[in-house]
């Protein structure tokens, strides 16, 4: 059997999953300008590093850069949304057709539920949205379909970002009460019905769209007042 020799992260990796993790926890929001000298400074490494840990961002979708601009956390507005859910859906609603025409219900899936509904109410929405994360790819790794792996892993970090502003921003539900509504999709696929699993995976998305459209509306409000 031929030996596999494990990888370590390098640093552009290292740094780019540090300075990932600080924007999802608001330290960097959106529309603030990253300068390259001042995140090398930050994480003791040089410029080069920083500069390439950026590239990786803006090809993620956590970062942006315009001609002549600085690098910047993007804001979503309301077509940003409607397109990142849209594409959701078309790969959400697909993995729950495969995953109740198989008769699967994920296992990991159910386990990060159980974890959900041991959270306190005193639990921060970082530690809530690792695991809403957890959950949905669960579910899409179920499938066994590695393009439909890729093809969502592609727009993990956009939704991730999305969420993890628009809701630190408003109320949101409690732990218990989100461990519910992730229930329902478990509960969908035990019957077996492709179509009822499709339909509470279209229920669940459109509930979270409209969340963060309220949000993203209060914002602005906010601004504007």
């Amino acid at each position: 059997m031929r030996e596999s020799k494990i990888r370590p992260i390098s640093v552009v990796d290292a740094v780019a999953e540090h300075l990932s993790e600080e924007i999802f926890d608001g330290i960097f929001l959106p529309g603030h300008a990253l300068v390259e000298s001042q995140l090398a400074k930050r994480y003791q490494v040089p410029r080069q590093t920083i500069r390439s840990a950026l590239v990786v961002l803006i090809h993620n979708g956590i970062l942006c850069r315009e001609p002549n601009k600085s690098v910047y956390v993007p804001e979503f507005n309301e077509s940003d949304l409607r397109d990142l859910f849209d594409v959701r859906r078309l790969l959400e609603m697909e993995a729950a057709r495969i995953l109740a025409i198989q008769k699967i219900v994920p296992k990991e899936a159910e386990n990060v539920v159980r974890l959900m509904e041991i959270l306190s109410d005193k639990s921060g929405w970082n530690e809530i949205l690792r695991l809403d994360f957890d959950f949905h790819k669960a579910m899409i790794k179920a499938t066994g379909s590695l393009r439909l792996q890729r093809f969502y892993h592609s727009i993990s970090s956009e939704k991730r970002l999305a969420l993890s502003y628009y809701y630190r921003s408003t109320n949101f539900s409690t732990p218990q009460k989100i461990a519910e509504e992730h229930m329902a999709l478990i509960n969908a696929l035990r019957t077996g019905d492709p179509n009822t699993a499709m339909d509470a995976t279209h229920h669940h998305l459109n509930d979270a769209e409209a969340f963060i459209k309220q949000a993203i509306q209060r914002r602005r409000d906010q601004v504007t007042c």
